[in-house]
């Protein structure tokens, strides 16, 4: 469900990391008003971010 993985994806994105579909565009929160989503579930997404040097 989406809001599941909100709070991961703001950590991530205040880390300069974006959480994206796999077609690449941003993952999404709140589309039940879309007439394409009915449940609120998670498309299938990647997350990435900057590597960390050591």
């Amino acid at each position: 469900m989406e809001w599941d993985t909100a709070a991961g994806d703001a950590v991530l994105r205040a880390a300069g990391g974006m959480t994206r579909t796999l077609d690449g565009q941003p993952l999404l929160y709140g589309k039940r008003n879309q007439a394409t989503d009915t449940d609120f579930a998670n498309p299938y997404f990647i997350a990435t971010g900057k590597g960390v040097e050591a």
